[in-house]
């Protein structure tokens, strides 16, 4: 079994953003982004976009494949 999460906080922290902060650069609410970051949620494409765009990476340098077995 193949888990895919979604490694927002790291990204945000090595932009040196708050919650806040990427909020406002990506226009994804706050309360998204504390579900991801908090609660392991995956955000829906668009918000994944936005979330990668205001941080200036790839959407796929967030996602982490995890095997399970």
């Amino acid at each position: 079994m193949i888990i895919v999460k979604f490694e927002l906080e790291e990204a945000r922290k090595h932009a040196g953003l708050t919650q806040a902060q990427l909020s406002d650069k990506s226009g994804v609410p706050q309360t998204t982004i504390s579900g991801i970051e908090n609660s392991g949620k995956t955000p829906n494409v668009v918000n994944a976009r936005r979330l990668a765009d205001a941080l200036g990476i790839d959407v796929n340098d967030m996602i982490i494949e995890e095997v399970k077995s």
